[in-house]
C-alpha cells in the first residue's frame, strides 16, 4: 500500500511517473574530471616548489607542512564559494580511496625507509608506553572534556559515549609539522624517534578505540 501512495505522490500532474535527470554528457564529465585532476596536480606542484624556495631561504618561520595546509585551504576556500558547477566541485573534493591507495603508502614508506632503526628500537619500550598508555589517558581526558563542555553550555551536548569516540578520533595525532622542524634542525636522534615512533603507533591504538565506542553506540541504540 505503502508503495503504491508513493508512486501516486511522484506522479506529475498530467499522469506518468517522474523520469529520472537526464545524465551528464560523456564529453562534459571527462573535461570537469579533467579540470579536477588538472588542479590537484597544480596544487601538488606549487606545494613542492614553495617548499623547495622555503628550505632553500631557511625560512623556519613557515613549515613547509604549514605552507601546503595554508595552499589547501586557499584553494579549497575558493572552489567552494565559486559559481562553479557541482560536478567540478565534486571532483576537486578529496576522496579517502584516493588518499588510502595511492598517497598514504609512498608516505609511510619515506617515513618507515628514512627513520634510523637504531634509536627507534632503542627507545622501543618508552614508544609503546608513550603511544598506548599516553593515547588512551588523552582520549578519555579529552572526551571528557568536551562531555563537560556540553554539560556546562560551552559546546553541543553530546552523549558521554559519543564524547569519547570523538576523544579516540582526535587522538591520533600526527606531528607532521613537529618532524619537519627537527629534521630542518638537525634535533637529537633520539627525540625524533620518540616522536616519529609514537605518532605511528598511536593510529593503532586508536583504530581500536574508535569501533569500540563505536559499537557501544549502536549497541545501546538497538536496546
Amino acid at each position: 500500500m505503502s508503495l503504491e501512495l508513493s508512486m501516486a505522490l511522484a506522479a506529475p500532474p498530467g499522469g506518468g511517473l517522474l523520469a529520472p535527470p537526464p545524465p551528464a554528457p560523456p564529453g562534459k564529465e571527462q573535461q570537469v574530471a579533467g579540470v579536477g585532476i588538472l588542479l590537484q596536480i597544480s596544487m601538488l606542484v606549487l606545494s613542492f616548489v614553495l617548499g623547495h624556495v622555503l628550505r632553500r631561504h631557511r625560512f623556519y618561520y613557515l613549515p613547509e607542512a604549514s605552507a601546503s595546509l595554508l595552499i589547501g585551504l586557499v584553494v579549497g576556500g575558493l572552489a567552494n564559494i565559486s559559481n562553479t558547477e557541482t560536478n567540478t566541485r565534486t571532483w576537486f573534493n578529496f576522496h579517502e580511496e584516493f588518499f588510502f591507495l595511492f598517497l598514504l603508502p609512498p608516505i609511510i614508506f619515506q617515513s618507515g625507509f628514512s627513520l634510523s632503526p637504531k634509536p627507534f628500537f632503542a627507545n622501543f619500550g618508552a614508544i609503546v608506553t608513550f603511544a598506548i598508555l599516553g593515547t588512551f589517558i588523552a582520549s578519555i581526558v579529552t572526551g571528557m572534556l568536551v562531555y563537560l563542555g556540553g554539560l556546562t553550555f560551552l559546546m553541543y551536548k553530546l552523549p558521554l559515549v559519543e564524547c569519547l569516540m570523538f576523544g579516540a578520533l582526535i587522538s591520533a595525532t600526527d606531528p607532521v609539522t613537529v618532524l619537519s622542524i627537527f629534521q630542518e634542525l638537525g634535533s637529537d636522534v633520539n627525540l625524533y624517534a620518540l616522536v616519529f615512533g609514537e605518532s605511528v603507533l598511536n593510529d593503532a591504538v586508536c583504530f581500536y578505540l574508535f569501533p569500540v565506542h563505536a559499537s557501544i553506540v549502536s549497541t545501546s541504540s538497538c536496546l
